[in-house]
């Protein structure tokens, strides 16, 4: 993508905080709210000078502060690590993968996000399978339409850290062995949140989102979701494009 972005510089801002000043420049609210959720801390992409220059202003106006930057400044998220342990020791944490054990500092940290998005879920048998196999196969042959079956979804949760040199580092809950977390539960949501509150409270340096804070403090996260995986990478890129040391 060539061009410039305006991005919000408050890591924590929510992401339809600025839904208001989209829909006063024209979008309407389901629109802003798709952009938000799929860009979020970005309220635009892609701009001319003249046209970021003057949406930087509006959002001036309308109270957040905004950062005008190239396209090609912003950086793309690290290749991420999945550990399949995160054990808080002291000043820092172990991090368990690849069958290695890495101790990252809490001073390390630059970046702490956490986010959540709804995503269909397979068919959990041929059955699901077969029914909408059948009614693509319907279409494709002009027949009449075969009602499709309905697309379950479920709400999927995730953390990014980045620390050192640009290590990144990819937990789930269903991938996560949380015996080292001390006390806990038979939930995994439950442990996944106690694990993040543990390692995220001392990383003092690091840029956190909203959902971050949210999440640990166990409250309501519905109006913090975003659209997929794609719209978690981009806030990532715009956390690390803001935990950059500045010039």
């Amino acid at each position: 993508m060539s061009g410039f972005a305006i991005i919000i510089k408050d890591p924590a801002s929510p992401p339809l905080a600025a839904e208001g000043l989209l829909m006063a420049r024209g979008l309407s609210r389901d629109k802003a709210r798709e952009h938000l959720r799929r860009q979020p801390g970005f309220l635009g992409r892609g701009l001319d000078l003249a046209g970021a220059r003057e949406l930087a202003a509006a959002a001036g106006a309308a109270g957040f502060p905004v950062m005008l930057c190239a396209e090609e400044d912003i950086p793309e998220p690290p290749a991420p690590i999945r550990p399949a342990k995160v054990t808080p020791k002291g000043t820092g944490f172990e991090v368990t993968a690849g069958g290695g054990v890495t101790f990252i500092h809490f001073e390390s940290v630059s970046v702490f996000t956490a986010a959540a998005y709804d995503a269909p879920v397979p068919p959990a048998d041929l059955d699901g399978l077969k029914a909408g196999l059948f009614a693509t196969i319907a279409e494709l042959a002009g027949l009449a339409p075969r009602p499709r079956p309905a697309q379950r979804k479920e709400t999927f949760f995730r953390a990014d850290i980045i620390a050192g040199g640009g290590l990144r580092l990819l937990l789930t809950p269903e991938e996560l062995d949380f015996s080292g977390l001390g006390p806990r539960t038979h939930s995994s949501l439950t442990n996944f949140r106690l694990l993040l509150d543990a390692v995220s409270g001392p990383c003092y340096k690091a840029a956190k989102n909203a959902f971050l804070a949210a999440f640990v403090a166990s409250r309501p996260v519905t109006m913090l979701k975003l659209a997929d995986p794609a719209a978690c990478d981009a806030e990532l890129s715009r956390l690390l494009l803001l935990a950059r040391p500045q010039a």
